[in-house]
């Protein structure tokens, strides 16, 4: 046990000081000397990953959960790292399989929520989303992104409701005010637009957007 925390230890060390090459080395002669030790098959992979090699990383992490195929960690890592190489559907997969696994894991909702995003299919992002907000309701990632997709359907009504919500978690966040007010505005709820939009460039001056949409309110009247 000694050996092994003292092991851990310089892992962690080098990667603090910046030398993930010699990190990587070490944990491959590890890795080498005991290959049914699917925690040191983690780190690398997780190291792996870390440097921007998904591919290489891919293979570790299944190599990992084809002979563990419960091991939530590992499949974590390869759906991020499918999600990464741009393979969807396979990442989806992935975080299917922990949540059938552990449905408590809420961050797999999160990754299974984006990736179905970005594939086009809100319905089932929006599902997804959900179920991390039924988990953690002050996500912040989980408000915003929902909020997100139903703005893409211009359902800004339900948007609004999420976006309240981290008004009131992440009051410092200028986007959010300023998404509110571009659902109130297309609401046609003026009164809370304007509100909003000021919130919003308090927060965040700079924000020629939040600025030019204010004023199309403000001088809606003028010829």
């Amino acid at each position: 046990m000694k050996q092994l925390l003292e092991f851990l230890e310089e892992i962690n060390q080098l990667m603090c000081e910046g030398d993930l090459d010699l990190a990587t080395k070490r944990l491959r002669t590890r890795v080498k000397s005991e290959p049914d030790n699917c925690m040191f098959k983690k780190m690398l992979g997780d190291l792996i990953y870390l440097q921007g090699h998904v591919k290489e990383a891919i293979t570790i992490f299944e190599k990992i959960v084809l002979k563990n195929p419960k091991f939530t960690a590992a499949l974590y890592g390869l759906g991020i790292a499918y999600y990464r190489a741009g393979n969807l559907a396979k990442a989806i997969e992935q975080f299917e399989k922990i949540i059938a696994i552990n449905p408590s894991l809420a961050m797999a909702f999160y990754w299974q929520g984006i990736s179905y995003r970005h594939l086009g299919e809100e319905e089932k992002s929006i599902e997804a989303y959900r179920k991390l907000i039924e988990l953690s309701p002050d996500s912040e990632i989980a408000n915003y992104h929902l909020a997100g997709v139903y703005m893409f359907k211009k359902n800004y009504r339900e948007a609004t409701k999420y976006l309240s919500h981290l008004a009131k978690i992440s009051s410092e966040n200028a986007e959010v005010f300023y998404r509110l007010g571009l659902c109130y505005h297309n609401l046609e709820s003026y009164e809370a637009a304007v509100e909003n939009y000021k919130k919003a460039l308090e927060l965040n001056p700079d924000n020629s957007r939040c600025r030019e949409m204010l004023d199309l309110i403000i001088h809606v009247d003028e010829p």
